[in-house]
C-alpha cells in the first residue's frame, strides 16, 4: 500500500493578531468557502483538496511575526480579472499581472491584512494535466 494514495489535500495555516480582519479578507474579499469555524481558528476551501487556515495568534500554537517568510499561491483561470477585482476591493496589490515566460504563467502578488503574501497565478500552459 502506498500511503500517498490516501492523501486528501493540505491546509496551510497563518497566524494573526486580528482574526476578524483576516476572516473578512479570506471569506468576503477572496471569496473562499469557510469549512471550519471555531472560536480561535477558521479553515477556508480554496479548491478541492487545497485549503488555507487562519489562527488567533494569542491562542494558537504559533505566534504572528512581522516577518512573513511564506507565500500562498492561488491558481486561477484569469489573473487579469482577479487583479481588477482585488484592486477594486482596495487590496494591497503589488502591481499588475506579469508574464513569466520561463514557466508560461501570468502572476501578481498581494498582501493580506497582516502582510502575508499571496501570489495569484494563471498558467498560460499548464505544466501538468490538461
Amino acid at each position: 500500500m502506498n500511503l500517498t494514495d490516501g492523501l486528501e489535500g493540505s491546509i496551510t495555516f497563518f497566524y494573526y493578531n486580528d482574526l476578524a480582519k483576516a476572516d473578512n479578507f479570506y471569506s468576503e474579499i477572496m471569496g473562499f468557502e469557510t469549512v471550519v469555524d471555531v472560536e480561535f481558528a477558521k479553515v477556508y476551501k480554496i479548491s478541492e483538496g487545497a485549503h488555507v487556515g487562519i489562527v488567533d495568534g494569542n491562542i494558537g500554537s504559533m505566534k504572528p511575526t512581522e516577518d512573513k517568510p511564506v507565500m500562498l499561491t492561488v491558481l486561477v483561470d484569469d489573473a487579469d480579472a482577479w487583479h481588477k477585482y482585488l484592486t477594486e476591493k482596495g487590496v494591497d496589490v503589488q502591481g499588475p499581472p506579469k508574464k513569466a515566460e520561463y514557466l508560461q504563467m501570468k502572476v501578481f502578488l498581494l498582501k493580506d491584512t497582516e502582510g502575508y503574501i499571496l501570489e495569484i497565478l494563471e498558467w498560460l500552459k499548464k505544466p501538468y494535466g490538461t
